[in-house]
């Protein structure tokens, strides 16, 4: 068993691209990830890594043999997951990585309610983060997330969960400011904030606009953008599904309503099909309070 180690470890040094981040990430220190490098070269007569003070890349060995340790890795997580997924109980900690919208949606809301109160024993650890979190290579146990660019990992284990219209938004206060909003000509006029692509298309029956944002703030956070549309700043585009509360309470209005935007799917995604107890109770309750919500 401690042959495999070193192997692991130089999956890892290949992975993050360092001795410090692979230590790091290993919960070793870097010197430890050091000798398992040097003891892999020594036995096996192999210069695996080409080092110098700025840089570590691997040989054309190390390009072969890191191919092989890659996919030891990733049978050992499977391996470990299938192991966790033998435990009848569902406990502790879920890390579950979501982008820092969600939270406002009240079918998540109602799904962590339920995970509270029927199964004490889960504890949701929520990860905020508007890029796309790599769950093969970290700890989450499942990810929410939505947009073209959700399935791009064709290893991950993807359910639908809703599908969510874009709306234009604006507070009553930055509306006040300026005159009626009536024709999609007028967006480009308009202060604009925005995540992500900086155009957008309207569509109204046989007609459509495009409207460029890029001269508006650029936020790399989606709840950013959300609070300072409210706070008067701008216009921007959200999701139907995330701001129900906001248009209720009259702190948002949409523009142009009448006009259509693009659509966006959400997913629940898991990095195995074989899941943990705590895993498969979270994935149920998810799908049925999004399910809930839709009806």
């Amino acid at each position: 068993m401690q042959d495999i180690k070193p192997l692991l470890v130089f999956a890892a040094v290949l992975e993050h691209g360092s001795m410090n981040a692979a230590a790091a990430a290993l919960g070793m220190t870097p010197s430890a990830v050091s000798q398992h490098i040097n003891r892999l070269e020594s036995v096996h007569g192999i210069k695996l890594l080409n080092r110098s003070t700025r840089r570590l890349t691997p040989t054309d060995a190390g390009q072969t043999l890191g191919g092989y340790c890659r996919r030891l890795s990733r049978t050992l997580s499977d391996t470990h997951a299938a192991i966790g997924a033998l435990k009848t109980e569902p406990a502790g900690d879920l890390h579950i990585s979501l982008t820092s919208s969600v939270i406002d949606c009240p079918a998540f809301q109602t799904a962590l309610m339920r995970l509270q109160n029927e199964f004490p024993r889960i504890r949701p650890v929520l990860h905020f983060n508007d890029a796309l979190d790599d769950l093969h290579s970290s700890r989450f146990d499942l990810a929410i997330r939505g947009g073209d660019r959700a399935l791009d990992d064709p290893g991950l284990v993807a359910r639908h969960l809703t599908t969510w219209h874009f709306q234009i938004c604006a507070s009553p206060s930055y509306l006040a400011r300026h005159p009626p909003i009536t024709r999609p000509e007028q967006l480009r006029t308009h202060h604009w904030l925005y995540f992500g692509t900086p155009h957008i298309t309207l569509h109204k029956n046989s007609e459509s606009r495009l409207i460029d944002l890029s001269t508006g703030i650029h936020c790399n956070q989606i709840a950013a953008v959300r609070s300072l549309t409210v706070a008067g700043i701008g216009l921007s585009c959200q999701v139907s599904g995330e701001i129900g509360a906001l248009l209720a309470q009259g702190r948002l209005q949409t523009v142009l309503p009448d006009w259509m935007l693009p659509a966006v799917n959400l997913y629940l995604v898991t990095p195995y099909r074989v899941q943990s107890a705590k895993t498969e109770a979270a994935v149920r309750i998810i799908q049925e309070s999004f399910a809930q919500e839709a009806v």
